[in-house]
């Protein structure tokens, strides 16, 4: 399983590392979690790191790692496209991607609708992550994300 993650995110990262040369790129610092069933007992503390990189204004990819809601490592990929700007600096789209370590599979799929938020440091980035039984307990999810010079 472990040699599936590094497959995993080794993939992931140079697809993310791909790109105009002039990109946005970010480290993206995880986060927390407030899950719709309270009664579950998650950990919704994820401590984690991630790359991000712009594709194009609309486009960017990610790849990192972070203790999910059920305290275990995951590794994920994902694209998010933003094609609705709400106001300076505010953003939402979708994210869609692939993560692991989650129950009854190797490899979740993820399509969830997100909330961005860039300053000219520092970003916010909130996903919806849908319930999808019995492999994902639905969240509330965010992180921040700081510029690369």
């Amino acid at each position: 399983m472990l040699q599936l993650h590094c497959r995993l995110a080794l993939a992931a990262l140079c697809t993310a590392m791909a790109g105009s040369a002039a990109a946005d790129q970010f480290i993206n610092i995880g986060g927390g979690s407030y899950h719709f069933e309270r009664d579950l007992g998650h950990n919704e503390f994820n401590p984690g790191i991630g790359y991000e990189r712009d594709w194009n204004e609309q486009i960017s990819w990610a790849v990192g790692y972070y203790k999910n809601s059920l305290s275990k490592p995951t590794f994920y990929a994902v694209g998010n496209y933003y094609p609705w700007r709400l106001s300076e600096g505010w953003r939402v789209g979708a994210t869609v991607g692939a993560l692991t370590g989650y129950n009854e599979t190797e490899v979740a799929p993820l399509l969830a609708p997100t909330l961005e938020w860039r300053g000219s440091v520092t970003g916010l980035q909130f996903f919806v992550v849908p319930s999808i039984k019995p492999y994902v307990d639905g969240a509330f999810v965010g992180q921040v994300k700081f510029r690369l010079p």
